[in-house]
């Protein structure tokens, strides 16, 4: 059953489809799919919570899987073990033919337009609603597009107190999808008005010069209470993988491209079994072969790379390549390490794509993709994806000015996509190579030094539209491989900003970013580029992969400092977007004022912080750097934190009362913010009151010792509801046990949103709350 103001707002979406020739009914797919999968979907939650609930140490619960352990193949229906898996992914890299080889994309080829190395650079994500936003996607030179239908629009929240006829967003972007694929928005102007004027927006490129589309649908742990199945909410992967190949799959094929998606969070060849189901049952549906609708997958769990070879393994009918997905990843990773205190992060601002642990990340997801996409020799059937540049452009009218601050961001994104660039370059010697021996790239393509070369990091994220960033990106990704080493000894040229000297975009390395290169062993002590060697006798049997060393190298703690500098920052970032998603806005630009610049943050970056300072307060962590509690203090770029007020010394304990400071100069901060908004005359953008909600939300969950794995499922719950029923929603999700909502709601003294919001929350299927809406509470 579809919700009936949903059928009335978008009719063109349901109904009887005609796809490829053949007559579909919407419903009726979605329905059944959903009874098909539903069971595997709670017993992979399910699996989820009893290992996140787990007490065993990390490295034991998140050791590599036994080799015994066994996964159905969609292929067969057989099952084969995990050492069956790897060896068979080692027969394919060393070229070997045998009984268990398997590869990426052998039974329908990868299109061009969509393969990761034969277009490369950058891959925009954002919502396509409203529809200015899939217009400057269309119009952006990203030669990759994702409509997201994840992070930045869950489609059942709806904030208290917010006009109740708006649009579903996701559906509405579905909608548009639809219009635009097919073709009547082409020539044709979209009139808005955003910030009191009239704006019109317009598709600028032709259908041919378009991005490559690739939808992002809902992970398997969302579930959307405007589809019922049999009475409960319908898996949000079933409803917009259906809706978008039944109601794109002929335009887009028409046009020469196809229906892709970039499935997320995926954490078990289990779970990606479930993926592999659903988009083989629509291929039956459609009439095409398996492996026509292909995919891309972010690697963002690290629990995921574990399993990574039995992933790819399930999906590799279709699997054009894994991101390596920074933002979850790291909150992943925090959260792998949250009960135990020797495991403890350090700041997470000073955690990048160049920390030690994220390199080795990186290196893994291509190593894998290297040896799962060879064919021939050659890297043809499926390459890694870079990971997301999340910075915002200043616009000229900033009323602080900021816009100084773009060299800065420009550079940023130029140096992140280079090092990618650089570090996905694989040579596989023909011979045995010394233990120190280490060609350069000038070397290889000199044919100095025999063998293959890989080039294997082509596309990358980025979260920014604007064409001068997106350009800067661009350009290492799709420069020659001759031209590297040229872009890395280019004319040092900076700009000043602030006093400081920038390199520009076109300018070669300074001395920092060269030291940070040389450190990573991307450059030799000459500046000269090393790629990473592949040695065959190293990779040759499933023992040599799955070492205790590179477990290590990749799930090890990083080392750093916890300061309370850092830790006032995580709660800025933290509460600043947790008060965007109170007002109903999920892709939001926060003002960073350390780095001063602005990022774009999703759910993402707020399970980041969130985890992250949750951790501190359980564990009471030690603070490892003299410093100072920090409060509001007016600048030229508006009101900051950033005034030294309480010194804090190396050793002090993050307890209660120090968190509660914490608490309290953000409380300044905002209560100053917003004083001096009003003294500019500014107009409020949003509802103020849900400053504090927020910091009530955060004070609740971060003392709680119930971790929650989805932590903006409690912003949704929380905001959606009225302040009558916010303190038992509250209470259900932190303090009481399942057994006592349950008492509380038969008896009265509870509302049922108290218990269907824990069901939520926490991933709780069936049981009780069956007859309840699962998704968030109704106000």
């Amino acid at each position: 059953m579809i919700r009936p103001d949903i059928l009335q707002q978008f009719p063109q979406l349901f109904g009887t489809q005609r796809v490829n020739g053949r007559e579909i009914d919407v419903e009726q797919t979605i329905a059944t799919l959903t009874r098909e999968l539903r069971p595997a979907i709670a017993a992979a939650l399910t699996a989820r919570r009893t290992l996140l609930q787990d007490p065993a140490p990390a490295r034991t619960k998140y050791a590599w899987p036994r080799w015994d352990e066994t996964f159905e193949d969609p292929v067969s229906g057989k099952a084969w073990t995990y050492r069956e898996i790897v060896q068979g992914l080692v027969d394919n890299f060393l070229g070997r033919e045998s009984e268990r080889r398997w590869r990426l994309n052998d039974e329908v080829p990868i299109p061009d337009h969509v393969h990761p190395t034969k277009n490369p650079g950058l891959e925009l994500t954002g919502p396509w609603h409203p529809l200015d936003m899939a217009f400057n996607a269309l119009n952006s030179p990203a030669p990759m597009n994702m409509p997201d239908f994840e992070d930045a629009s869950p489609p059942h929240f709806q904030p208290d107190g917010t006009p109740t006829n708006q649009p579903v967003g996701i559906f509405a972007a579905m909608a548009n999808a639809k219009e635009i694929h097919e073709g009547r928005w082409t020539g044709r102007p979209y009139e808005v008005v955003k910030k009191g004027k009239k704006r019109a927006y317009q598709i600028t490129k032709p259908p041919a010069q378009w991005p490559t589309r690739l939808a992002r649908p809902p992970s398997l742990h969302l579930r959307y209470d405007h589809v019922l199945v049999d009475g409960e909410p319908a898996p949000g992967l079933v409803v917009i993988t259906t809706l978008w190949a039944v109601n794109n799959y002929d335009a887009l094929t028409r046009a020469g491209s196809g229906v892709y998606y970039y499935i997320p969070k995926l954490q078990t060849p289990r779970e990606a079994l479930i993926v592999e189901r659903l988009l083989s049952r629509l291929e039956g549906l459609i009439g095409v072969p398996a492996g026509t609708l292909k995919v891309k997958m972010l690697y963002e769990e690290g629990n995921a790379g574990r399993y990574l070879p039995g992933i790819a393994w399930v999906l590799r009918r279709r699997l054009l390549g894994m991101n390596v997905g920074r933002w979850d990843y790291l909150g992943s990773m925090i959260e792998l390490w949250k009960d135990d205190p020797a495991g403890i992060f350090p700041d997470p601002q000073s955690i990048g794509m160049a920390t030690p642990i994220m390199i080795a990340y990186q290196r893994y997801a291509a190593l894998m993709m290297l040896m799962a996409g060879m064919k021939g020799g050659a890297l043809t059937n499926a390459a890694p994806i870079g990971g997301m540049a999340a910075v915002m452009i200043y616009q000229g009218g900033d009323p602080y000015g900021r816009s100084r601050y773009n060299p800065v961001a420009l550079r940023a994104i130029t140096i992140d996509k280079l090092r990618e660039r650089i570090l996905g370059l694989m040579f596989m010697p023909e011979a045995p190579l010394a233990a120190d021996a280490q060609p350069t790239l000038a070397d290889i393509l000199a044919g100095k030094v025999k063998g293959t070369l890989h080039d294997a990091f082509r596309q990358s994220w980025v979260a920014s539209p604007e064409a001068e960033y997106v350009a800067a990106g661009n350009g290492p990704l799709r420069a020659e491989l001759s031209g590297l080493q040229a872009l890395v000894e280019a004319k040092l040229e900076t700009i000043d900003v602030k006093g400081k000297a920038v390199p520009t975009v076109a300018s070669g390395l300074d001395a920092a970013e060269r030291q940070l290169f040389q450190s990573r062993g991307l450059l030799d002590a000459q500046g000269r580029i090393t790629p990473s060697i592949v040695r065959k006798e190293q990779l040759d049997a499933p023992e040599k992969i799955f070492s205790a060393e590179r477990w290590e190298a990749i799930y090890a703690p990083p080392r750093g400092d916890v300061t309370i500098e850092h830790v006032q920052h995580s709660f800025y970032m933290a509460a600043n977007y947790g008060f965007q998603i109170l007002n109903g806005n999920f892709a939001a630009a926060i003002d960073d004022y350390e780095l001063r610049q602005r990022f774009m943050n999703d759910l993402a970056t707020y399970r980041i912080y969130v985890s992250w300072l949750w951790t501190l307060v359980q564990h009471q962590a030690p603070i490892t750097k003299d410093g100072h509690l920090q409060r509001q203090t007016l600048t030229e770029d508006g009101v900051v934190i950033g005034a030294n007020a309480e010194p804090i010394k190396a050793g002090t304990r993050f307890t209660r009362d120090l968190f509660q400071k914490v608490w309290d100069y953000h409380f300044e901060w905002t209560r100053e913010f917003f004083a001096e908004q009003d003294r500019r005359g500014d107009p409020p953008r949003f509802d103020r009151s849900k400053a504090d909600v927020i910091m009530e939300l955060l004070k609740r969950q971060l003392l709680s010792p119930r971790y929650v794995q989805h932590s903006a499922r409690v912003l949704f719950v929380v905001g959606q509801a009225n302040a009558r029923e916010r303190g038992q929603i509250l209470d259900a999700i932190f303090d009481l046990e399942r057994p006592e909502i349950v008492e509380g709601v038969r008896t009265g003294a509870l509302a049922p949103a108290a218990l269907s919001s824990h069901d939520y929350v926490h991933d709780v299927f069936g049981g009780d709350s069956a007859s309840q809406p699962v998704g968030p509470a109704r106000s």
